[in-house]
């Protein structure tokens, strides 16, 4: 029964954080990237504090010692700031690309999840490993590589535009994937500590809001959806909010549960599988341009995760 409950949660995740990409792209279309994401936190703030007040158990931080107590501060601190500004960079890149490009570039979080491993718990980096994140990065690619240019004079513009939104677009998913490895390894850390998932998870996030939130008082187009102007796109703010709550709040926790129940290994192998999902979704939900590459480049993704989890 325990591991029915697993699968299901991790089935949750796997939905839950492709459909999310979508609302994304969909909501960015509309607001801007920073005002969204402060939406967006302050959503997932209240959800995942409520989940912890329901799930959670603060009583654990009783019985800890002021240096472990220290360290757990620190390490909710650099996963707070690290996830928070890696989907800062996220929401940027589905302003230049497509969510069936950035979302499966952001999955390359695995390949600096290892290394960081190998430095902070001094755990081995095998040859399949090595092998796996070859061709995962080899998928970055063919995920950044332009379409054919049209023949047309009038269009060598455009394509200009396009190519240059393109390197931004892919350079800033690469940067998510590098914050969000260092989110993971970190939220992991602490989450050793207490062995509390849910309050965890809220602690960390309520950290990266109160950061953009003060932020916002020195670069105010982070509060700029709380404007009289922006009344006409406010339900897009709500369904970036909503996204987030189910996604980096309930998603986020139900994965580290099931993590806990099934394996790391197992959970993470299911949920490699998300980049293909979000793909389909992306076609047939926002009609987003079908190219032939970006199976091949998912594909590879999915095969480099199994090496390295697996082999």
């Amino acid at each position: 029964m325990a591991e029915l409950i697993g699968y299901l949660f991790t089935l949750n995740a796997l939905f839950t954080w492709g459909l999310a990409s979508l609302v994304y792209k969909f909501g960015l279309t509309k607001v801007e990237a920073k005002a969204g994401l402060l939406f967006r936190l302050m959503f997932v703030s209240v959800s995942t504090f409520l989940l912890s007040l329901i799930f959670g158990d603060y009583s654990v931080f009783l019985n800890l010692n002021s240096q472990e107590f220290f360290d757990y501060m620190i390490a909710c601190l650099i996963s707070g700031l690290s996830v928070t500004i890696g989907d800062l960079l996220y929401f940027l890149s589905l302003k230049k690309i497509d969510a069936s490009r950035a979302y499966p570039l952001t999955q390359l979080s695995l390949i600096f999840v290892y290394p960081f491993a190998f430095i902070f718990f001094g755990e081995n980096v095998s040859v399949s490993i090595l092998i796996g994140g070859i061709l995962i990065l080899l998928s970055v690619f063919i995920l950044s590589s332009k379409d054919k240019p049209k023949s047309s004079d009038n269009e060598m513009e455009p394509s200009y535009k396009l190519r240059e939104d393109l390197i931004v677009g892919v350079m800033f998913s690469i940067g998510t994937a590098f914050l969000w490895a260092l989110a993971i390894v970190s939220f992991n850390q602490a989450r050793v500590i207490t062995n509390d998932v849910f309050s965890t998870n809220f602690i960390r996030v309520a950290m990266g809001a109160i950061f953009f939130i003060l932020l916002g008082l020195f670069q105010r187009d982070y509060y700029s959806g709380f404007r009289k102007e922006s009344k006409a796109h406010l339900k897009y703010f709500f369904y970036i909010g909503i996204a987030g709550a189910l996604s980096l709040g309930f998603a986020d926790s139900f994965f580290y549960i099931a993590a806990e129940i099934n394996g790391l290994v197992l959970t993470s192998t299911i949920t490699a599988n998300t980049p293909m999902l979000q793909q389909i979704f992306s076609i047939v939900i926002l009609k987003e341009k079908f190219r032939k590459r970006f199976l091949l480049a998912v594909i590879l993704i999915i095969v480099g995760n199994y090496i390295i989890l697996f082999l």
